[in-house]
């Protein structure tokens, strides 16, 4: 909502004033990118991603179950690839001092962030794969 406000606000103060929120575009980029991994773990949690069942809506419970379990466990090793190159990448723009081009934002910021959400993503899916893996073993 946050940056909802800012954006408005930047709009208009553009359009009626000619003076924009300055930066208004690193922050919202920032700040999205943030806000989509942190929502990840609980969309994961909750059973929120989208899912095509149409060759395996015709499979039994426990067929279901070992497909799901199966997915958890390539979905907790992606999202373990996406932890550690966040922090790879972190590690890059803090050691580079890379800052926003008009704000001066340091971008090891926003790294991190995401870094501790794609952390909590990868235990997520863990929790999922045994919960799948539970089901399919009766």
């Amino acid at each position: 909502m946050g940056v909802v406000g800012m954006t408005v606000t930047s709009v208009v103060g553009r359009h009626f004033f000619g003076a924009p929120i300055p930066g208004d575009y690193e922050i919202t980029e920032l700040a999205c990118g943030i806000a989509v991994f942190a929502f990840f773990p609980h969309c994961h949690l909750t059973g929120g991603h989208v899912v095509v069942d149409f060759f395996t809506s015709r499979l039994h419970e426990r067929g279901r179950a070992a497909l799901d379990a199966l997915h958890g466990i390539v979905f907790t090793l992606v999202a373990g690839l996406v932890t550690w190159r966040l922090f790879v990448g972190a590690m890059h723009k803090l050691e580079g001092a890379e800052t926003t081009l008009f704000l001066a934002i340091p971008m090891h910021w926003a790294y991190f962030a995401a870094l501790v959400a794609a952390g909590l993503l990868t235990l997520a899916c863990l929790l999922v794969a045994c919960r799948h893996a539970r089901a399919f073993r009766g």
